[in-house]
């Protein structure tokens, strides 16, 4: 028995306003199917696992259960609930038959098997789906939501006897999730029990694997090739025997060209599950075309003009690959390293349209690949032409569609550098793909431009696939396209011999140190042109990408003056050597960086150098933004180029002799910064090494928390790393072994504080941390979490055998009954000032949180000054507004009055630390200072 093609109704779902609602739950019965482990079929017939013996008298007895229905390999539940349906089917024991080859039998007209290759087409997650069937007065009503109704109404009729005319297919609201395969297993359930409506719910499940195994000979290109559908049809149906006749898809053509194939389809974890039917199609196309280039390849024929040698008698299909092939420039490729082109071509009968319509497609895809395997689709040519006279659908959402989908073909890496949930989204790339789609012009219709359609997408994949290859010579049978699999495809290749690789490394290793010393020791450098900068070119997911990385270095934090517009600079930053004062970044191309091209750019970012030549200042962190990866680096600039251009001047930084003599910082490069990417540790967890770019990279953690040495620079080696510093007048405390935190920072405890500004154990974050603290809230909570991760392991007090807040009740008490603070002179000034918010023996807090003083790192550091500016300012602008805020007492408290409570803050909740020492100097600092 066969499934046939469905006729030619002009509804597409049914419009009849009679019980149009779903059956409500009362009327609902539930029910479940079981499946064999491996689907698979040859295009045509079900040749999976059957079974042998069905034992199901288990299930029967289920309470609840309603019907158990058997149909060849078809095996399902019906139940008033669905825990019951699901009991049920746990009790059905099924002994499945292996299929007795994997290996098809030969196809008419087939030529002997002499090369052979398999292909990978992995479809998206599938959602959740549902549908509800109700078969009652001789009519069968099925609720779902499908994009071929009348495919389904005639799949439905065939597999139960029904006329066209007795099927209705409803609407389930649920958009835009495909539950074809969830109504045909309804239907079929609800047949055994009428008058009721039964409900199947499919649940999400994994990305399904399509393999196609190509059997061809390759030193031939003139075989013929059985027709394969390129939609399958449903799993109940190939379950039930039936047989699966191409006309009543879209099909492939491939009358001239084409190599004998079979389909596998299976998950490799669970139970079949669904996939998008039209994926089989392009699944069909990927593994021909692919092929199809290979063949070309061993050959040396040119795949273009090979295609067209075959297109003798299709003259649309060969003039649509002659301008597609023009547009690209296809014979004058580039022969540049690392870049290629691929073409692809797929024609497709679709046969759900009445009458049929033909559909033609040509891709040259370009890309480029970096020594790390990562892809980049630089250009897309597309050409497509069919018979549909429909309006043409507006380019710019094409090209955004193709876009998107191309862009989906590319799995991003497993790496350091990836933001947040790159790992779901692998379409990102800096630079949009330019698409050029070339118009066609269809011969029935003057000066109608041709309708777009979506099967007209089918051949992306082998053109990219094709251009990986010319680029690379590796060959990417597997889609998601994989830069680690190309990674080490590439690591593969052969080399020169050892001595050699060796010899010309070192000599290249010397020659590129010596050239980076000369540079970098130049006192002048030359500058950079301006030019105009076209921002189209960025996605939108690049520049988002760039907001992450601009937040995790905090531009705006230090770019933006108090009260100033973001990123338009003026803001004071005090260093030993004079005050500094920030530059305009916006893409104001007289006042800031809008005439700055790339190169500009990264030099100015790894390397500290002005566009107009001149050295800046280290206060500008370019020692640690060296680090920061080259797809992050373009990603930033995409951002930066994007946002509002600001006229704005900023104060001119002007330093006392020596240090305003720029070009001496040409040998401060030379002795301390060294302009290199980050370079992750394998010996650590992706984790681990995600927290140190970030840290030692954008983050620029180093720049406060590190001590600097005479001339201003980062103190080298282990001990010196993250040991402590200042900035703007506040200590950076130290993140390593050398904190003075009475309770030791965990990993629970650092992401507490860096996510939300607080840690019941610490304390709030305060001065220059605040605003880091607000750019971290707006990162993905797993880049916290990683920061986190990495600093823990920097100190190793942070696993302690007792438990933090056993720690924390004694420390308190210490605090609550130390009786020899009680009659120094900041007792009462403690009372006055502080112990309604910090005293825990005052009762409940009142306003916001209650920072416990005897867990706070500040009152047991070596040096007051957190302390003095939190006394003298306060904190009126905390990370959220549930900590409360802090007034200051600056206006209020004198100089000695300030000494005191000082001094008895450190005896009584630091009584195990000695006395801080010149607190009349720092006090008096710190009350002049005019920047904070």
């Amino acid at each position: 028995m066969t499934v046939p093609a469905p006729s030619s109704r002009p509804s597409s779902v049914e419009t009849d306003k009679q019980n149009l609602a779903p059956p409500t739950a009362s009327r609902l019965l539930h029910g479940v199917v079981l499946r064999p482990d491996r689907l698979l079929w040859d295009g045509q017939h079900y040749t999976g696992p059957t079974p042998v013996e069905v034992h199901a008298d288990g299930a029967r007895h289920v309470p609840g259960v309603v019907a158990v229905v058997i149909r060849q390999s078809f095996i399902g539940v019906v139940a008033s609930q669905p825990g019951q349906a699901q009991h049920a089917k746990s009790q059905i024991h099924v002994q499945w038959s292996r299929p007795v080859s994997d290996t098809p039998k030969s196809l008419p007209g087939a030529p002997i098997t002499q090369s052979a290759r398999s292909y990978q087409y992995q479809t998206d997650t599938q959602a959740a789906s549902w549908a509800i069937a109700l078969f009652e007065e001789a009519t069968l009503k099925v609720w779902c939501r499908t994009t071929q109704p009348e495919s389904l109404r005639h799949e439905i009729g065939a597999l139960l006897s029904l006329t066209p005319e007795q099927i209705q297919i409803l609407p389930n609201g649920q958009y835009p999730t495909e539950s074809y395969d969830a109504a045909v297993d309804a239907a079929l359930l609800c047949i055994h029990a009428p008058n009721r409506a039964v409900k199947v719910a499919q649940p999400a499940h994994p990305a399904t694997l399509i393999r196609i195994t190509v059997d061809g000979d390759k030193n031939s290109l003139t075989e013929k090739l059985s027709q394969y559908p390129a939609r399958r049809p449903s799993v109940a149906a190939l379950l039930c025997g039936f047989t699966h006749t191409s006309p009543a898809t879209a099909v492939q053509n491939n009358d001239a060209y084409g190599t004998p194939i079979r389909l596998t389809f299976e998950n490799p974890t669970t139970s079949i599950s669904t996939y998008p039917s039209e994926q089989v199609g392009a699944a069909q196309i990927f593994a021909r075309e692919s092929f199809f280039d290979e063949v070309c390849k061993t050959q040396k024929l040119d795949p273009v003009q090979a295609r067209l040698n075959q297109l003798t008698h299709d003259l649309t299909g060969r003039n649509l690959i002659e301008s597609v092939a023009s547009r690209a420039q296809w014979h004058n490729r580039p022969s540049k390293t690392g870049t290629g082109q691929g073409f692809a071509y797929g024609h497709v009968i679709d046969n759900e349209q009445d009458p049929p319509k033909q559909i033609w497609s040509a891709w040259v895809a370009e890309v480029s690949v970096d020594k790390e395997g990562l892809v980049d689709i630089t250009r897309l040519t597309v050409g497509h032409s069919t018979e549909e006279l429909n309006s043409r659908q507006a380019t710019p959402e094409i090209e955004s569609s193709l876009r998107q989908f191309a862009q989906g073909l590319l799995k991003p890496p497993d790496s350091f550098d990836q933001w947040g949930n790159d790992k779901e989204k692998p379409d990102f790339q800096v630079a949009r793909p330019n698409i050029d789609i070339v118009p066609q012009q269809n011969e029935n219709a003057v000066s109608t431009h041709i309708a777009w359609n979506e099967k007209a997408r089918w051949p992306a994949a082998a053109a990219i696939a094709n251009a990986i290859h010319d680029a690379t010579g590796v060959r990417l049978r597997d889609t998601p396209f994989d830069s680690r699999q190309l990674q080490q495809a590439l690591a593969q290749k052969p080399t020169p011999p050892a001595y050699k690789k060796w010899t010309y490394g070192l000599l290249g290793g010397i020659a590129a140190t010596a050239a980076g010393l000369v540079v970098s020791a130049m006192p002048w450098r030359s500058a950079i042109a301006p030019v105009a900068v076209d921002t189209r070119i960025y996605s939108e997911e690049a520049i988002n990408r760039g907001r992450l990385v601009a937040i995790a270095g905090d531009c705006m934090v230090c770019h933006t003056a108090q009260d100033g517009l973001e990123n338009t600079g003026g803001r004071a930053l005090e260093t030993p050597f004079g005050v500094v004062y920030s530059t305009n970044i916006t893409p104001d191309p007289e006042t800031g960086i809008g005439s700055w091209s790339y190169e500009a750019f990264e030099r100015a970012m790894r390397e500290g150098i002005h566009r107009d030549g001149r050295h800046l200042y280290p206060v500008f962190p370019y020692t640690a933004f060296a680090k920061i990866s080259d797809t992050d680096m373009q990603s930033l600039y995409a951002y930066l180029m994007t946002q509002p251009a600001i006229k704005h001047t900023p104060p001119k930084t002007e330093l006392a002799f020596p240090y305003n003599a720029r070009p001496l910082m040409a040998g401060w490069n030379t002795l301390f910064h060294e302009n290199a990417r980050f370079e992750p540790d394998p010996t650590k967890t992706t984790l681990w090494n995600r927290g140190a770019y970030l840290v030692q990279g954008a983050g620029h953690c180093a720049a406060c928390h590190t001590p600097r040495n005479a001339l201003g620079a980062e103190k080298s080696g282990e001990k010196n790393y993250l040991a402590g510093g200042f900035a703007d007048g506040w200590e950076a405390p130290p993140l390593n072994e050398l904190s003075k935190a009475p309770i030791a920072w965990t990993e629970a405890s650092l992401y507490d504080y860096l996510r939300t500004g607080f840690s019941s154990l610490h304390g709030v974050a305060s001065g220059p941390m605040a605003p880091v603290v607000e750019g971290l809230a707006q990162l993905p909570e797993s880049d916290v979490r990683a920061i986190a991760h990495y600093l823990s392991s920097l100190n190793p007090g942070s696993s302690e055998s007792e438990p933090a807040a056993l720690t924390a009740a004694k420390l308190e008490e210490t605090s609550r009954n130390n009786s020899a603070v009680m009659t120094m002179p900041g007792e009462s000034l403690f009372e006055g000032a502080c112990a309604v918010c910090h005293d825990a023996r005052e009762g409940p807090p009142l306003f916001g949180s209650r920072p416990s003083l005897a867990l706070n790192t500040n009152l047991h550091s070596d040096h007051p000054d957190n302390v003095i500016q939190v006394l003298m300012h306060g904190i009126a602008d905390p990370t959220q507004l549930g900590l409360g805020d802090m007034p200051g007492f600056k206006d209020s408290l004198n100089n000695q009055q300030m000494k005191d409570l000082l001094e008895y803050m450190r005896a009584r909740f630091a009584p195990e630390k000695a006395p801080w020492q010149g607190l009349d100097e720092k006090i008096e600092t710190i009350r002049n200072q005019t920047v904070r």
